[in-house]
């Protein structure tokens, strides 16, 4: 069997794929979903899938600029929408902002503990400040998110909480530690909310995205071609060559998996880290 070329592959993953798991069909209507990072990248896709099932939403995000036209996009697909500007290191902010959606939307049902942040790549130049502003987001970010809508939760006793978490939880390497060790805290964290929730019928379970040709993910990836004296172009050819299916993940892959973990079909899936990453975890 003749394999496709990187390049080929490459171009197969800005968009021409005709199957991904966004083709799901789910109701939601009347649900309501909360995200944070829901302004941009994988935040904003889970925003519109979310609500092309028929769901509310609540788009948090620590750059306002970019929460408000993702709620306009929201609300132009039909569906109630409200925009929050809030940093998730704020444990007050961030509770003021789930009551402010709460009063506003009438009520929660997915929690979406979306945003994160990369840090520094090279091992000697992570200072002690980079460490707290990784695992501040990254780790105390998703807790004080899910810690605030908890109670909500509970009070309903019906929910689904999703973590953004990442292959890199489980994958050593020599680059973004900070953020490996971060998402690794991610994923047994939402362990650990998976039995406090169960006795309240509401899920917890950690997604955790493929290479993902976000803003954040291309910033690495120019800077890093840089650092080769390569071209971007070249260097994510190279990279999709080294996933095992040689495909990166696209935003639908994880909206996909997202609506059919909200769904009823998933009432028993619970303190899972599920990557769709075409086998780059399984290979770690």
């Amino acid at each position: 069997m003749r394999l496709p070329t990187p390049g080929t592959v490459l171009n197969q993953h800005r968009g021409e794929s005709p199957n991904t798991m966004a083709d799901i069909h789910v109701d939601l209507a009347g649900k309501v979903a909360l995200i944070t990072g829901g302004g941009s990248g994988i935040g904003r896709g889970f925003a519109l899938a979310m609500a092309r099932a028929g769901a509310g939403v609540a788009v948090l995000d620590i750059d306002g600029d970019a929460a408000q036209p993702v709620a306009a996009e929201v609300e132009a697909l039909g569906q109630p929408a409200v925009a929050h500007r809030v940093d998730v290191t704020d444990a007050a902010a961030i509770q003021a902002a789930v009551n402010a959606s709460i009063a506003t939307l009438g009520h929660i049902d997915f929690v979406f503990a979306n945003a994160g942040v990369l840090g520094p790549t090279d091992f000697l130049e992570i200072s002690p400040i980079d460490w707290d502003g990784v695992l501040d987001v990254n780790v105390k970010g998703v807790a004080h998110t899910c810690r605030a809508v908890v109670p909500h939760l509970m009070e309903r006793r019906a929910g689904r909480i999703l973590i953004t978490a990442s292959y890199n939880g489980v994958r050593a390497g020599a680059h973004v530690i900070p953020y490996r060790v971060s998402k690794a805290a991610a994923i047994m964290y939402t362990r650990c909310l998976a039995m406090v929730m169960a006795p309240y019928d509401v899920t917890v379970n950690a997604i955790c995205p493929g290479v993902t040709l976000t803003p954040m993910q291309l910033a690495y990836a120019e800077a890093t071609a840089a650092e080769r004296g390569i071209a971007t172009a070249e260097y994510l050819a190279d990279r999709a060559a080294r996933i095992p299916m040689q495909h990166f993940t696209e935003i639908s892959d994880l909206s996909g998996l997202a609506l059919f973990l909200v769904s009823d079909s998933a009432r028993l899936i619970t303190g899972q880290a599920i990557a769709p990453d075409g086998g780059v975890m399984t290979s770690s």
